[in-house]
């Protein structure tokens, strides 16, 4: 199965360059844009599902693909940004100016948490864990799965997906993609590799990207979940549609 990780559209701290952690805030009139026009480059039939973040900024990007593709559109807690605690609202570039040393921890060191926040560890496994709930929950399902999430969340996985979890990558653009298959070897759990990063959803479809070309190497999910979750993970039906419409910009 493909599992296709999408970051959401432009809001305007992304605009202004400041760190947003979990702060929730919605798309801008750039980011429906960009969130429109994702969806509706998307086949028809090609999807089995949407899932997505809880934050505002994600569910919106998600829900004009659920609604193009005419697919169920699920919000699962795991999916949520980093917490950035104290650094949630400041300037990146002057932050990295002003402090380099610990831009470089954030950005590089897995066990490292800014001042309130979570590591990129805690992260990691939260978000692993969420797609191993997504691979199992799909499993069988016959169509790719969009997974609409956050910067910090794709990064840390398109790392780990690579082979190498420390080591700074910049941060896909908004409403870019990561392509990964996922498979089940006889015996384990879902293994995913990754096929493609910093791409566009519809290049992931399967007649655009076949399962054939070479990708990274083949990472064990369930390996990457490292810390127990503070509650059992939680998947949520969409909201209902008039509320749906009242989230788009």
């Amino acid at each position: 199965m493909r599992i296709v990780l999408l970051r959401h559209g432009e809001t305007d701290r992304n605009t202004a360059d400041l760190f947003q952690g979990q702060a929730d805030l919605p798309l801008n009139a750039a980011g429906g844009r960009q969130a429109r026009e994702a969806a509706e480059a998307l086949s028809p039939g090609a999807w089995a599902s949407v899932y997505s973040s809880p934050m505002i900024r994600a569910v919106q990007t998600a829900s004009y693909a659920a609604e193009h593709l005419r697919t169920p559109h699920h919000v699962l807690d795991g999916l949520r940004e980093r917490h950035l605690g104290d650094l949630d609202g400041r300037h990146r570039a002057t932050f990295g100016r002003q402090h380099p040393d610990a831009l470089r921890r954030l950005l590089d060191d897995l066990d490292h948490a800014p001042a309130g926040g979570e590591t990129g560890r805690a992260v990691l496994s939260r978000s692993a864990r969420a797609l191993v709930d997504i691979a199992r929950a799909e499993r069988g399902s016959g169509g790719a799965v969009l997974v609409v999430t956050h910067g910090g969340v794709l990064n840390l996985l398109a790392r780990a997906l690579t082979g190498g979890a420390s080591g700074h990558r910049p941060l896909v653009a908004t409403c870019a993609a990561a392509c990964l298959d996922v498979e089940w070897p006889p015996d384990g759990g879902p293994h995913a590799v990754l096929r493609a990063d910093g791409v566009a959803a519809r290049d992931c479809e399967p007649d655009v990207l076949p399962r054939a070309l070479p990708g990274g190497p083949s990472v064990a999910l369930e390996d990457l979940v490292t810390e127990a979750p503070d509650a059992a993970p939680t998947t949520a039906p969409h909201p209902d549609p008039d509320t749906e419409r009242a989230l788009l910009p």
